[in-house]
């Protein structure tokens, strides 16, 4: 079989004031942390955990933040990501630990000091145990217990933040954890806990609804004391779709639950629109299925850049009065085969949804090193950096580090990056790289398997590239 390509001659520019930024997480990298994930691991809850060298000391930000914040400042980001961890801040309902607040002014600092603006998060997928042996967000104190929280912390770091998030993807994080029970607290329950008919609502919206409320609150509370203060969430937005009819009208109910509910709940309230894209849902009976015939990274998401450009276009059109900023965007690929290209091409639909009136003011890549990715665990690698676990955590620059230190740097995407990137992955098409997702596209996978990266061109293509670009015709031997 002959294999059509084509090779674009378009290029992108994304001048100032436009950032490109990085990101991080206290689950994913801060070591001392005894939280709810490492009790799901000590639990067995996180496939792999246990075999895995030093796995309790993640990849000690808190003790050595400088050695991925030096890596990350090198890069010449204008934003880095962070956030505070609940728990450690607050130990009981009603106490706050004052030496964990001097660490993460000390390590705030240390990020201003690498001349980088701090972009903060309240709640990235973790809760005090307390509250999680109370019910989380299943109460409605929980409300009151995080505008405790939050109050305390915008007091405290306010004139050192520029952007603040209140919750990254509370969808995901009330889905996963109070339905699918893959995150603590580990229990399932039915998928009618996703539905609202009339009076009745299952409980895990009831979660979602909450958070919004308090969100809200905060919202108005920080402008009140702080009004020149910038706040939005990171919301999780997958291009949910189908492969057959029925599927595709399924898709229209998840893609509007998941997408819409909590920044419909939240309008008026944000001073930018923050969304998080890693791909497609391809959707399959009631689950997002795998397909074998499109592309994942190693975490199971399917890779589809057109979807950024159409989610994008929906925000605006939905909340034109935002700014937006893809507050996280990556691929975890081991290999460092596809996350050139997945990196390229995703940019390249920003750029076009930009063009056509996207007010997109930033970029922010996940991210700066692998790490533990939730109930994943530490199979999926997510990095720009790899991390030799076996080796006292030794950091590894992969390519793709100093691709995205170029595209910083001169703030822009060539002709030949692009097509370098693309006819990598091409020169690997039929050949084996690691996968962590199960079939089923909910189970994670202790060890890798290998899975064949496919034969199929999902670069971002748009009608006003193809006016802007000559088309080179190539063929390759299959």
């Amino acid at each position: 079989m002959m294999l059509l390509f084509v090779q674009f001659s378009y290029s992108a520019e994304f001048p100032n004031p436009f950032f490109f930024g990085l990101a991080s997480a206290p689950g994913h990298a801060e070591d001392k942390l005894s939280d709810i994930w490492m009790d799901f691991a000590e639990e067995g809850k996180i496939p792999g955990f246990k075999d895995t060298p030093l796995a309790h000391e993640r990849l000690r930000f808190w003790t050595r933040p400088e050695v991925d914040l030096d890596l990350v400042k090198d890069t010449g980001v204008e934003v880095f990501r962070l956030g505070l961890d609940w728990g450690r801040i607050m130990p009981s309902p009603h106490e706050f630990d004052e030496l964990a607040l001097r660490r993460y002014h000390e390590i705030i600092n240390m990020v201003k000091l690498r001349n980088m603006d701090v972009m903060l998060t309240l709640m990235h997928h973790s809760i005090p145990k307390w509250a999680q042996s109370e019910g989380g967000w299943l109460r409605d104190d929980m409300i009151t217990h995080f505008e405790t929280f939050a109050q305390r912390i915008i007091q405290e770091f306010h004139s050192d933040v520029r952007y603040w998030i209140t919750f990254n993807e509370s969808n995901i994080f009330a889905t996963l954890a109070y339905t699918a029970g893959v995150w603590p607290p580990g229990e399932k329950r039915s998928y009618t806990s996703l539905m609202e008919l009339g009076p009745l609502k299952g409980d895990t919206l009831k979660a979602m609804d909450r958070m919004s409320v308090a969100h809200n609150r905060i919202y108005l509370w920080a402008h009140k004391h702080y009004p020149s203060i910038q706040m939005g969430i990171a919301h999780h937005m997958g291009y949910h779709s189908g492969k057959t009819t029925w599927n595709r009208l399924k898709s229209k109910f998840t893609g509007s639950m998941m997408n819409w509910r909590f920044p419909k709940k939240i309008k008026g309230h944000m001073d930018f629109f923050g969304l998080n894209y890693y791909g497609a849902e391809w959707i399959k009976g009631l689950q997002v299925h795998i397909d074998p015939l499109e592309e994942y990274s190693e975490a199971g998401r399917a890779v589809y850049p057109k979807g950024l450009y159409l989610i994008l276009k929906e925000v605006h059109k939905k909340y034109p009065e935002l700014p937006v900023i893809i507050t996280e965007n990556g691929i975890a690929d081991a290999t460092d085969l596809l996350r050139p290209s997945y990196l390229i091409e995703h940019l390249m639909a920003v750029k076009e949804a930009m063009n056509e009136g996207v007010p997109v003011i930033g970029y922010i890549f996940w991210t700066i090193t692998d790490n533990l990715e939730w109930a994943d665990g530490y199979c999926p690698k997510f990095g720009l950096v790899a991390v030799e676990r076996e080796n006292d955590l030794k950091r590894v620059l992969r390519e793709s580090y100093y691709l995205f230190k170029d595209i910083v740097t001169k703030k822009t995407i060539t002709e030949e990056l692009r097509n370098k990137a693309w006819n990598k992955v091409l020169s690997h098409q039929g050949s084996e790289r690691p996968f962590c997702r199960g079939e089923d596209g909910i189970t994670a996978l202790a060890r890798p398997v290998p899975r064949k990266i496919v034969k199929k061109d999902w670069r971002f293509k748009a009608m006003s590239m193809s006016k802007r670009s000559h088309i080179k015709k190539s063929t390759q031997e299959d």
